[in-house]
């Protein structure tokens, strides 16, 4: 059965309701509350007009790319 966000959240909060490990649930409330945090990120201003200058910049060939293979080569080397 394939299951809706609706669905999935009605779900977790009716299993939820029925665990009472107070440890368990604090690591529950933790994973949560970061997905949370996460989501609700947001770029300040400054943050940007800084990518936007550098996407500028990169678009006038001021900076390099590189392919995933070269990024992956050289994460892996270290």
């Amino acid at each position: 059965m394939i299951m809706t966000t609706t669905n999935l959240k009605e779900n977790i909060n009716k299993v939820i309701n029925d665990i009472n490990d107070k440890k368990f649930l604090e690591a529950v409330y933790t994973i949560v509350a970061n997905r949370a945090e996460e989501l609700n990120f947001e770029l300040t201003p400054v943050m940007k007009d800084q990518l936007d200058a550098r996407k500028e910049s990169h678009k006038k060939g001021n900076s390099k790319s590189y392919s995933w293979q070269n990024v992956k080569k050289a994460a892996l080397k270290n």
